[in-house]
């Protein structure tokens, strides 16, 4: 048995409209502060909490929009309806699951796998009290439809509920609380279950006895004991209360177990330390063992109820269902270590009886989290409420590469998830020239919150869709690619191509002075070469916020502005050069050997210009001649050297750089940035 989805309606963040969210085994909650994460888990506390105080529904439950007056609503309801599958259950012989909600299954189609509903209704009404009336039931809905007739309501008693058990970890984690014998502990469930032999409990009795005696005799407990004696009869004189005993321990076992507490040996001194003496980090990461214990428990009782109809060492029916429920597991623990707890949540989340569901705003976290597995929380103000979205990504079958790159993209960068606008560029270049360039216009990337991310490929239109649906801002800096394959006209074909692919208009964007460009004619974009009019495609894509590194790439164009100044941090034995003539920024031309040296130069021009622009390119046409020279640099620093080692160099050589010295096309880019965060 498995949660595979919650339905919830007009709950705290969560508006009228209902809101849906699937679950996995591990389910990632992410999204900034206040987004509704805390608000999910509370909502699956208010229909299988242990606590009353948790399953109680009060005012401040329901939603009310920022901009509606609560004074001026008489009646408010809301819902939280929770799906349960029985797929992996039902294969397995006897499983404990299927009598106990049998009569409530739901089976939607012939040989259909059947699932569970059940539903919370609330419904609050103004009345002289202040805080008003409110109604409240819980009911197995035993239809699949989503209008829900009363002869399709079933009331769910709460001990058929309690099969189904939340673990709520908050981000505050007091692990003391669980680890001593107290009602509704972790330790107080697990040792009040344990079946104590006869043998074994005379055993405790009578040595507990035994030390108690020990105790007593000693002459200065005598004294300390008369003296008490004596004093507590001297301020009362009620004969019901008139002994007054010390004594050291209680001698039956439920006093005795109420004592047990967990302590840690070896410690920096000769005693033990207790769990509230644990660092921070320690008591976080030893409440998340309780639960990982208590589970592992459960489960051993699972399967001998299962085998032999009984537990031999606990008088416990364990739940059906542990959802376990961490909140920032990142909170007081090292880097090094979260892998290790993610690994742990995962074991917990694959074992038949539980599933894990985690919240956090940690990178470290979340880029072991599947992103399949993820669901992005996010604050709308237009509709006052919070939205749930899942990642959309290529499908795995028909674009496997892109399915894969983006994935292991999403992973790598889950900075993108609490942007307030994502930067996507070609390359690792484009983050430290943008990076430069955002500085020196007093804008930093981190309190800025912007998230710069490598497209590393051509997988612009996945990227795209994900963050619209996350409705992320973004905005793409592209390469040009003039005269390479698929490069010019057919770079804005491909921009164009993809934003019609996520929804954008298509007569809008083949608009011309001379009409909508037909199929055959867009079709045929790539292959033109006349690029005098190219400056309007530009102009229009900049306004879907489609930009350029022109005429090239980024390190092309930051080559164009700063030759002098790359050229300046070589080394004397590095650089190009021409056999016999040396390097060619300090070439020894003798005289009358000039015509040579152009020759040679000339032929290392265009050897280096056909490795730039790739042997599917064009023959440099539309470049200037002293574009063309300098592809001999554009080849040596960026194609055969480290593109960001040489990008890192000239900024720390040179801190004399201002942004008007960049390219104008990435100015007009970092402006566009600029503007939209502001």
């Amino acid at each position: 048995m498995k949660l595979q989805k919650m339905i919830i309606s007009n709950y705290r963040c969560f508006g009228k409209k209902p809101t849906t969210i699937e679950f996995d085994d591990l389910t990632g909650l992410i999204g900034h502060n206040s987004s509704g994460k805390t608000a999910l888990i509370t909502a699956l506390l208010k229909l299988f909490g242990d606590k009353t105080s948790d399953r109680n529904i009060e005012r401040s439950d329901f939603h009310i929009p920022i901009s509606q007056n609560p004074d001026s609503i008489i009646e408010n309801e809301m819902f939280i309806e929770a799906y349960f599958t029985f797929e992996k259950s039902l294969v397995e012989e006897n499983a404990l699951d299927v009598p106990v909600f049998f009569n409530h299954f739901i089976i939607d189609e012939p040989q259909g796998n059947p699932y569970l509903r059940i539903r919370l209704d609330a419904t609050w009404k103004k009345s002289t009290n202040p805080e008003g009336i409110v109604e409240s039931k819980i009911n197995y809905i035993t239809t699949g439809l989503s209008e829900v007739e009363e002869s399709d309501c079933h009331k769910a008693n709460r001990q058929e509920l309690e099969r189904i058990k939340i673990v709520y970890i908050p981000a505050i984690r007091q692990p003391n609380e669980q680890l001593k014998n107290v009602s509704g502990s972790i330790m107080y469930r697990l040792l009040n279950s344990i079946k104590w032999s006869d043998e074994s409990k005379s055993k405790i009795v009578e040595r507990t006895e035994l030390v108690e005696q020990a105790f007593l005799e000693e002459e200065s407990i005598i004294l300390l004991a008369e003296s008490l004696d004596t004093q507590w009869n001297e301020y009362h004189k009620d004969q019901r209360y008139s002994n007054a005993k010390i004594k050291f321990n209680n001698s039956d076992l439920e006093t005795i177990l109420k004592k047990v507490e967990v302590t840690f040996s070896p410690t920096q001194t000769t005693r033990s330390f207790k769990s509230e003496e644990l660092g921070d980090g320690l008591r976080s990461l030893f409440y998340l063992s309780i639960v990982d214990t208590m589970l592992n428990i459960e489960e051993k009782i699972m399967e001998e109820i299962i085998s032999k109809g009984r537990s031999k060492y606990f008088d416990l029916l364990p739940p059906i269902l542990t959802i376990v429920a961490v909140e920032e597991p990142e909170n007081h623990i090292s880097p090094q270590i979260l892998g290790r707890v993610i690994e742990r949540l995962k074991t917990i989340a694959y074992k038949l009886n539980s599933q894990s569901v985690v919240t956090s705003h940690s990178p470290s976290i979340i880029k072991r989290i599947d992103p399949t597995n993820i669901r992005y929380f996010r604050t709308c103000r237009n509709i006052e409420c919070s939205e749930i979205r899942a990642l959309t990504l290529p499908n795995e079958e028909k674009e496997a590469i892109q399915f894969k790159y983006i994935k292991e993209a999403v992973t790598a960068y889950p900075e993108l998830y609490f942007a307030k606008l994502v930067v996507l560029g070609e390359g690792d270049s484009e983050e430290i020239i943008l990076k430069k360039m955002l500085e020196l216009k007093n804008t930093k990337i981190d309190t800025s919150e912007i998230s710069i991310v490598p497209l590393g490929g051509r997988h612009v239109n996945h990227f795209w869709r994900l963050l619209n649906d996350l409705n992320i801002p973004f905005i793409t800096l592209l390469d040009f690619d003039r005269e390479r394959d698929g490069g010019g006209w057919g770079r804005i074909k491909y921009a164009i191509q993809q934003l019609i692919e996520n929804g954008e208009n298509r007569k809008k964007l083949l608009d011309t002075d001379d009409g909508v460009l037909s199929k055959k004619e867009f079709d045929d974009m790539h292959t033109w070469t006349n690029y005098k009019n190219i400056g309007g495609w530009i102009e229009m894509l900049e306004g879907y916020d489609v930009y350029f590194s022109a005429p090239l790439d980024i390190d092309f164009a930051m080559l164009t502005k700063f030759k002098e100044q790359y050229i300046a941090t070589l080394a004397d034995n590095e650089g190009p050069f021409i056999k016999g003539y040396g390097k060619i920024h300090k070439p020894e031309v003798k005289e009358g050997d000039q015509s040579t040296y152009t020759k040679l130069l000339n032929k290392r021009i265009k050897s280096d210009l056909r490795a730039t622009l790739k042997d599917e390119g064009g023959d440099g046409a539309t470049y200037t001649a002293k574009e063309k020279e300098l592809m001999i640099w554009y080849n040596y620093f960026f194609l055969n050297r480290g593109k960001p080692t040489t990008h890192r160099v000239l900024f720390t050589e040179n801190e004399d750089i201002v942004f008007e010295d960049f390219p104008e096309c990435l100015q007009k880019f970092v402006n566009t940035i600029i503007a939209k965060i502001n």
